[in-house]
């Protein structure tokens, strides 16, 4: 990471930020009944105070976002937690629960208690991307860290960049075996689809050096007798 890199981010590279990678977050927003509404999305970072969303134009959250302009990024590990977020009815009320939730510092939307980091931002600019999504720039106001365990991001680029390596070690121990071409194929298709996810949610990154450093390690494979 350069010293410029750093400048950019500021405090956020503390925490494992980097410039133009897709982090998994949670967003809460403030329904219009007072009441607290969470979502799963993707943000990224631009600088030391902006992010960015793309949100399908039906969402709950985009609605939110555009009565109240704010809203609170909540980063987490906790695979549950996205998973109730996604299906709010398998929750005892049928909805996210109001004890989930704790006030934020300098914005009306409320954080999540579990986060263990939390960026509370208000919104900058509605930008329509196509007919389904659109792009919401945000301002970073005010961030806070979970005093109980170790702040973790979680970006898809680095999941499917650690599968690719698992599925290239395999390629290379079938390479002699006959009986194996076939799987060498599909564990190939895998690895050439991850690489193109990898450019999407994290491009100009170390993630996508190393998928491209891996494709062409692959294809000298292949062609070598």
């Amino acid at each position: 990471m350069s010293v410029r890199f750093q400048a950019d981010l500021g405090q956020l590279s503390t925490f494992g930020f980097q410039k133009d990678v897709i982090y998994e977050s949670i967003v809460s927003t403030l329904n219009s009944d007072s009441t607290s509404n969470a979502a799963p999305m993707g943000i990224t970072i631009q600088d030391e105070q902006h992010l960015s969303l793309t949100i399908f134009n039906t969402s709950k959250t985009l609605q939110n976002l555009k009565t109240t302009r704010c809203a609170v990024i909540n980063f987490t590990h906790d695979i549950e937690l996205f998973y109730k977020t996604v299906f709010k009815k398998t929750n005892p009320p049928g909805s996210v629960p109001l004890e989930w939730f704790v006030p934020s510092e300098v914005v009306t939307a409320k954080k999540l208690r579990a986060a263990e980091v939390a960026l509370e931002v208000s919104v900058v600019d509605f930008k329509p991307l196509n007919n389904e999504k659109t792009i919401v720039t945000c301002s970073i106001k005010h961030q806070t860290t979970s005093l109980v365990g170790t702040p973790q991001l979680y970006s898809r680029a680095l999941a499917l960049t650690l599968e690719a390596l698992i599925h290239a070690t395999r390629i290379e121990t079938y390479l002699t075996n006959s009986q194996k071409q076939t799987e060498i194929i599909k564990l190939t298709e895998q690895i050439f689809d991850y690489a193109q996810i990898v450019e999407r949610v994290a491009p100009n990154s170390t993630y996508t050096t190393v998928m491209a450093n891996l494709q062409k390690q692959i294809l000298l494979w292949r062609q070598t007798p």
